[in-house]
């Protein structure tokens, strides 16, 4: 059994393709809300070395309601200057479909993530302590909710950008003079 494990919440989010969400689950040098006594932010380089190939994305942090998994394909994450994107293919299931109608309706439309902490440092601020999460041990799920640590964190629905379709129809149009020219 895992001990020590930390669960922080964000928001930020996309929308559109039939069963895809993805968002960042959390942003790195974003100060999160009141802990209970502390706020935190996450390094930018707290995740280098962290182990992403055996990761869950969960709907408010319930392992009975999975909705992705990083070693199935299914979950895809990419760590980036702004902190950890996501892209989840959704499950056809009751839990699927609801989480996808809770994000279109923008109900559920933030992040969070379960982690262990493998080095962090706290100072005494002029209110309240702050904690900065320098080396994140294991990160071991994420997920989609509606109360959220961090506020920067976001989900939406998959979307094709207007240059994505352009594009694609710019290739179909050359396909097409390319074919008449074989003619």
């Amino acid at each position: 059994m895992t001990k020590n494990i930390e669960i922080r919440a964000l928001q930020t989010l996309e929308k559109s393709e039939d069963n895809v969400v993805e968002g960042y689950a959390l942003k790195f040098n974003k100060e999160s809300r009141d802990l209970g006594g502390f706020v935190e932010t996450i390094a930018p380089d707290a995740l280098e070395g962290v182990d992403l190939t055996d990761v869950r994305c969960f709907m408010n942090h319930d392992s009975s309601k999975l909705l992705g998994r990083t070693s199935s394909g299914t979950l895809q994450l990419n760590v980036d200057d702004v902190g950890l994107h996501f892209r989840c293919v959704l499950p056809d299931t009751s839990i699927g479909r609801d989480a996808m109608e809770l994000v279109k309706r923008g109900d559920l439309n933030q992040c969070s993530f379960g982690f262990t902490v493998a080095k962090d440092k706290w100072l005494k601020g002029q209110n309240i302590m702050k904690r900065s999460i320098n080396k994140i041990g294991s990160l071991l799920e994420i997920s989609l909710v509606s109360i959220p640590a961090y506020d920067d964190t976001d989900v939406r629905v998959a979307t094709r950008s207007l240059e994505d379709a352009v594009n694609e129809l710019e290739k179909e149009r050359l396909a097409v003079e390319l074919e008449l020219l074989t003619l």
